[in-house]
């Protein structure tokens, strides 16, 4: 009698164990099949870029005025035009006038941008041209390459007729800032 009930306390036991085996692998694949799916951007942005958390794009954009981008190196991208090997790399400028000017006018009210894709970090100059004096807020916006860190900022800048203005700003791993006040730029 001692054997019989040893076996049927063997066969008890071996049920509990496969029971909890068997809820231990529904439970694992439950898990598996049911974690939340992460973002295709956030996936490819993460699987492409392998370092620290750079600046991924410095965008300036204003109305009513020309604007051009002076690098570290030299190279330059404005809103008129210019391509050639002295253009920032990876930059991109465009001119929106929508409407064009009203019935009798002369001009319209263009908005103006540029962007520049993974910039290098440094000083870079941003310049403001008009034909006629003018007195605009230019906005400069940054992300970084993952989306992590952004901002902006606005520069409120006076032109001269037929003159310019600068101001500087500067880009870092850390995030885009204004490194200078706006300025009249001699002719």
């Amino acid at each position: 009698m001692d054997r019989d009930r040893s076996q049927g306390i063997q066969s008890a036991i071996g049920f509990v164990v496969l029971v909890a085996l068997c809820a231990g692998l529904g439970y694992g694949a439950w898990m598996v099949l049911t974690r939340p799916k992460a973002p295709d951007g956030a996936l490819a942005a993460r699987r492409n870029y392998s370092g620290p958390d750079s600046v991924g794009f410095v965008a300036v954009a204003g109305e009513g005025v020309e604007l051009e981008i002076l690098g570290p190196g030299g190279a330059r991208t404005a809103t008129t035009g210019g391509e050639g090997p002295g253009k920032i790399v990876r930059s991109e400028a465009s001119v929106d006038c929508p409407g064009f000017s009203s019935p009798g006018g002369t001009e319209s009210a263009c908005t103006v941008s540029i962007n520049l894709n993974t910039p290098g970090p440094g000083d870079y100059t941003v310049l403001a041209r008009a034909a006629e004096r003018r007195s605009v807020v230019l906005n400069v916006g940054w992300a970084s390459a993952t989306q992590a860190r952004k901002g902006a900022f606005d520069v409120r800048v006076q032109v001269a007729a037929r003159g310019a203005t600068s101001f500087g700003i500067i880009v870092t791993r850390e995030g885009v800032t204004q490194r200078s006040e706006p300025k009249p730029v001699a002719p």
